[in-house]
């Protein structure tokens, strides 16, 4: 990451204003931490700038990669614990920002022994239970990966996606929760679902009287009231849990799933009696079947339906579930939306232009959210 010119720089501010002030709803004398590594330093300057300049008293947090480092002479346990001066910080502030490393630095995460990935996974854990405990309004910062390398392995244009994720980090957050309100509504009092694509998808789902979670890219008072958090920008996304004995149909993706290592696309769900009967994938058959072989039996539920808020978010990598009206399918657990059924497998399939129905009245049309009737 790199602010290679005064314009961008100039995008950037807007960004770190937009994220201090809107996203977490900092003011004046309040402090934020700016948990970063070493290839978003030059966009933590600028937020960290912006924050002095807005009255916001900024903290910088900086990991290095020797935490990545097996060859260091420190214990996984030593190297990966949370130091006291680092607790207090974060009950000390008002506000998180996290800038995640490089792809590249996890990539390295992945070639580390067992149980170093062991005890970095147990600090991410500890580190949000620690947000969470001290109800600290936090901000994962997913234009960090719009990155030239990572440009080239996701195989899009790196000033395309930049560009993208300047403006689709700008984006108001009221704007997107008002476009969304309707369909909230409509599904948080609706029965039947039904997904309709010229493609062949045409599949019933139920709904269980489940409020949906709205994520607008701001942790709003009431968000910290109901245990959330944290948010993402750019963010915009609605959720709701499904009824999981209800799925009838066929759900045809015509969205790969994009992963740091590799792909999944052409998924073809079936479902019969609730539970997912049969499937294809086209590509990335493997890394499916691995994961789904290992599962247990909540790998064939419907659980989770998405639908994607933000306007601005046309091919972001590893965000493209976010697209304003793309329709996003997850199958496995669903108890951390306020579903019933547990475990720990989930897996999704996307589809972009598709019509959704509830209760034989349109929220979608096309991909395009349906304005309500009169009543």
């Amino acid at each position: 990451m790199f602010v290679p010119s005064i314009a961008l720089e100039a995008s950037w501010r807007r960004v770190a204003a937009s994220v201090l002030r809107r996203s977490l709803g900092l003011h004046r004398g309040q402090t934020v931490v700016l948990d970063t590594s070493a290839h978003t330093l030059p966009v933590v300057e600028v937020f960290a700038s912006e924050a002095r300049r807005l009255g916001i008293r900024p903290s910088v947090m900086l990991a290095t990669r020797s935490i990545f480092d097996p060859r260091s002479s420190a214990t996984p346990a030593d190297q990966t614990a949370i130091s006291p001066s680092e607790v207090a910080s974060i009950k000390a502030c008002d506000g998180y920002v996290f800038f995640p490393p490089s792809i590249e630095d996890r990539d390295r995460q992945d070639e580390l022994t067992n149980e170093y990935r062991r005890a970095l996974a147990g600090r991410q854990r500890e580190w949000s239970q620690l947000l969470q405990r001290e109800s600290v309004p936090s901000v994962y910062l997913l234009g960090g990966d719009a990155t030239v390398t990572s440009a080239r392995r996701f195989d899009v244009d790196p000033k395309t996606w930049f560009r993208e994720s300047l403006r689709a980090s700008l984006v108001n957050p009221a704007r997107m929760r008002k476009s969304s309100a309707h369909v909230a509504r409509s599904l948080t009092r609706g029965r039947r679902i039904l997904i309709q694509h010229p493609n062949g998808t045409h599949l019933e789902l139920g709904l269980a009287g489940r409020p949906p979670t709205v994520d607008d890219g701001m942790v709003s008072r009431q968000d910290l009231l109901d245990g959330r958090f944290g948010t993402t920008v750019p963010g915009g996304f609605l959720a709701i849990p499904l009824d999981e004995r209800i799925a009838e149909g066929h759900f045809v993706s015509n969205r790969p799933a994009r992963f740091r290592h590799g792909s999944i696309s052409g998924l073809v769900w079936s479902f019969r009696d609730g539970r997912l009967e049969r499937y294809l994938v086209k590509r990335g058959r493997s890394r499916f079947e691995k994961e789904y072989a290992s599962a247990g039996p909540e790998k064939t539920r419907a659980a989770v339906l998405v639908i994607g808020l933000n306007p601005e978010i046309h091919d972001f990598p590893l965000a493209e579930d976010l697209e304003q009206g793309l329709v996003t399918l997850l199958i496995g657990h669903n108890d951390d939306y306020g579903g019933r059924v547990s475990g720990s497998f989930r897996q999704f399939a996307m589809i972009r232009g598709a019509d959704l129905l509830v209760d034989e009245r349109p929220v979608l049309s096309g991909g395009r959210f349906v304005a309500p009737r009169p009543s």
